[in-house]
């Protein structure tokens, strides 16, 4: 694992799918949540992650991805929908956020390439249980567990908390 860069109180990762999920690692606590159905919920939710906090002392870090030619022209829509609603959700805080494409974080936790999407979905799943553990992270989630929703979200902060400057 590479050395922590960047010195922030807190890093948000965002998975900005629909069925994506929003992660604060803040100290030695991880929270992370499925994405809300409404924009007001995804606002409010980052307002409670990033509360009164200045800008300068959080990062957000978010999954930059693109729609595929194999994609439902519904389905990108509404992956298209969310993405933007996160990105005005930061933009409406003052912040600037970090862009990671999938390849480079999930290569920084080798998740092995070739597996099909719910075997991926499954690995970083369980990567992230691992990551609660092995750095004894206090999980403030639902049931105390990463979901398949959430996971991403996690590792997605972990990685920020690893390499963004």
């Amino acid at each position: 694992m590479l050395q922590n860069k960047y010195s922030s109180d807190k890093i948000i990762g965002i998975d900005p799918g629909k069925s994506g999920g929003i992660c604060l690692i803040h100290n030695n606590e991880i929270r992370a949540s499925k994405c809300p159905d409404t924009t007001q919920g995804m606002s409010d939710l980052f307002s409670e992650m990033v509360l009164d906090s200045p800008t300068t002392s959080f990062k957000v870090v978010i999954e930059k991805v693109w729609a595929r030619p194999t994609d439902g022209r519904v389905s990108v829509f509404t992956f298209a929908q969310n993405y933007g609603r996160w990105e005005g959700i930061i933009a409406s805080h003052g912040v600037e956020a970090e862009y990671v494409i999938p390849v480079t974080w999930m290569k920084h936790f080798s998740v092995p390439r070739g597996l099909r999407k719910q075997e991926r979905k499954n690995h970083i799943k369980h990567l992230s249980k691992e990551l609660l553990f092995k750095h004894q992270y206090v999980p403030r989630m639902w049931k105390g567990v990463p979901t398949l929703a959430t996971a991403d979200a996690i590792m997605i902060a972990k990685y920020g908390v690893d390499n963004v400057t």
